[in-house]
């Protein structure tokens, strides 16, 4: 794109057209509908047979011979994504989504279009590969080059463990630059090709792909004893001790840590048969650990239980590490099963109390001591009456959510993405950015880092094609936290629902979400409008409009009350009046700050006092009269 960019850019000064180039530089991570493409496992193997294409069905693909290709040997196969139908070469490396092949597959009787690569410019992917190869190659040194003490050297300087020894390093082509600033670490295709590195920085967190995250490589430490298990690391540390530890296993660092698993990585997994998923005790380690299992296939799928005395190799080298991951547990099990089988989850959740409550709140300290955290798997329902701020405490309360890292997918089906956006940035940055421009880049830099994703739709929607949209974001995307706001914009559309019920409809909506929460393992919050009361009356779990589904399916029931307008000294708060996790009920005051838009609870100060301070209860504050 921005080679053609650039030659009508040329063509136009040629001929001397004048013109005004307007760059944009802001993307909001936007999930739209035609983004989508209609396909599933049918159509695939129906496409491939139409084309008189063999095929044999993986654990995440379809695998199939890569006939178009010029620089493949025999042995290229091409993988098609099961679900979302992306598709990859490991000969010619090229990579695009299934509308391409599906394009290609239409108008391949005429030998007219090339099937061209979507991350491509002016050369394709086997190109780009092979050129930054080359550069690296060129430019930097084996580390298996080095003596002992300059490798010890390099690895305190990268803040690497010290106890490996050169013998790891020479089935390992990890390079480092001249300067010693920079380690490159190779990444493997499914043929066990390096078709990128991944480059890592003294000075720097970020890790960088290169070329880009489309070679669809992984770091991998190969076994030729056994070629079909592999163990799934999310850091190098442990990547690194692993590989010293001489395991007859495969070792696999994953590219993202646990934050998600990008979809060119899939077919690079398919050579195991078994996967060892070793996550770490933290929540989010143990969801991204049963999310990423049903990405890659629960079968062949193995946990190592987060535990005390199963530690990430990096916090404890003097474990056992052979028998850790033997001990690994199989994630998939038949729909009735037995306490036997149950028995290793319930000790881990005793074990880890705090960890399973879920992800806390940095700026809800009295949401966290009654719902104790944010879970995935729940369905949380959220009301108040008409004007008292819902959209913007959903805003503040998903933003603290994933600024911590929880993947968070937005459908504002009332308020536009980039009016919602603005409320987001005001509410990060704490300030008003309308008399603080010069700050603007700044606090939308850091926004743009946080995994924030928006659905384009407005006004009526179907309930099904905003589950298709929701199901293709939460597969790709690795979502955990799914937002819909309201639920009344998905009540007035669709044929099949035309001679509905509207209390029906909504029954089917709730019961929609509360199945994709449970199978997805992901957190749905539905913002739902009340029914209309007195006001004078606080609302309750039966002002919720509709029939009694909602309230049944909840896991929690939030409710912001609103007393301002009713009473001299009446204050807005907000009231948990469900929580099937505890039982704990109670409010929490919002004090609403109209600079940062935000109804963030500030800290008390402490006060130096002679006199002891009376005891504080810890019992949850009961609302006003």
């Amino acid at each position: 794109m921005f080679g053609y960019k650039l030659r009508v850019l040329s063509c136009l000064k040629k001929k001397n057209f004048s013109f005004i180039y307007y760059k944009f530089t802001r993307n909001y991570n936007d999930i739209a509908v035609d983004q989508i493409p209609e396909v599933s496992k049918t159509i695939i193997k129906k496409a491939l047979k139409q084309n008189n294409l063999s095929f044999e069905e993986g654990f995440t693909c379809f695998l199939t011979t890569c006939s178009f290709c010029s620089k493949t040997s025999k042995n290229a196969k091409l993988y098609i994504n099961k679900t979302t139908g992306l598709f990859m070469c490991s000969g010619c490396k090229k990579t695009g989504s299934w509308t391409v092949l599906e394009t290609y597959f239409n108008i391949k009787k005429s030998k007219k279009v090339k099937l061209r690569s979507e991350a491509t410019d002016e050369e394709s992917n086997y190109d780009k590969i092979e050129k930054t190869l080359k550069e690296i190659q060129n430019s930097t040194v084996e580390l298996k080059y080095l003596n002992q003490n300059d490798l010890q050297s390099i690895l305190k300087k990268f803040k690497l463990p010290e106890i490996i020894s050169n013998h790891t390093f020479e089935s390992l082509d990890i390079r480092i630059n001249e300067k010693q600033t920079s380690l490159f670490f190779p990444l493997e295709n499914v043929e066990s090709e390096i078709v990128g590195y991944r480059k890592i920085h003294s000075r720097s967190t970020e890790d960088i792909v290169l070329p880009n995250l489309l070679c669809g490589g992984i770091l991998t430490a190969r076994n030729t004893k056994s070629k079909d298990t592999a163990v799934l690391i999310p850091s190098i540390s442990d990547f690194l001790i692993l590989a010293n530890s001489k395991l007859n296993v495969n070792i696999v660092c994953l590219p993202n840590s646990v934050n998600n698993l990008p979809l060119y990585v899939l077919p690079s997994l398919e050579r195991f048969k078994k996967l060892v998923l070793w996550f770490g005790c933290d929540n989010k380690s143990w969801t991204a650990a049963r999310n990423f299992a049903k990405k890659l296939g629960e079968k062949r799928c193995h946990l190592v239980r987060p535990t005390d005395k199963q530690l990430l190799p990096h916090l404890d080298m003097s474990q056992d590490f052979k028998s850790i991951i033997s001990a690994a547990q199989p994630v998939w099990h038949k729909s009735v099963t037995t306490f036997s089988s149950l028995r290793a989850d319930v000790l881990s959740d005793l074990q880890n109390v705090d960890k399973v409550q879920g992800v806390k709140w940095k700026r809800y300290p009295t949401l966290n001591k009654i719902l104790k955290g944010h879970r995935t798997g729940e369905l949380t329902i959220f009301t108040g009456p008409t004007g008292c701020g819902k959209t913007t405490f959903i805003s503040d309360y998903s933003l603290d959510l994933s600024i911590q890292g929880v993947n968070t997918l937005w459908g504002s089906f009332e308020i536009r993405n980039a009016r919602l956006a603005k409320t987001m940035l005001q509410q990060l940055a704490g300030i008003p950015l309308d008399e603080n421009l010069h700050l603007f880049d700044h606090w939308a830099d850091q926004l743009e880092k946080l995994p924030i994703y928006f659905m384009t739709f407005h006004g009526q929607q179907s309930i099904k094609v905003v589950m298709e949209a929701i199901e293709h974001a939460t597969y790709v995307h690795d979502i955990a936290h799914v937002i819909i706001d309201n639920l009344q914009f998905m009540m007035g559309t669709g044929e099949e629902q035309k001679h509905m019920d509207r209390f029906w409809k909504q029954d089917v909506i709730i019961a929609c979400f509360r199945e994709f929460a449970t199978r997805k393992n992901c957190h749905v919050t539905l913002v739902i409008h009340p029914r209309k009361e007195r006001d004078a009356e606080d609302l309750t779990s039966n002002s919720i409009f509709g029939g009694a589904k909602a309230s049944q399916e909840a896991d929690n029931i939030l409710i912001i009350q609103d007393k301002r307008l009713s009473a001299v000294r009446g204050k807005k708060y907000l009231q948990v009046v469900k929580n099937r996790y505890s039982g704990d009920l109670g409010i929490m005051p919002l004090d609403f700050d109209k600079a940062s838009l935000s109804f963030q609870q500030k800290r008390k100060e402490k006060k130096t006092e002679i006199m002891d301070p009376l005891p504080q209860k810890d019992n949850i504050v009961t609302p006003p009269i």
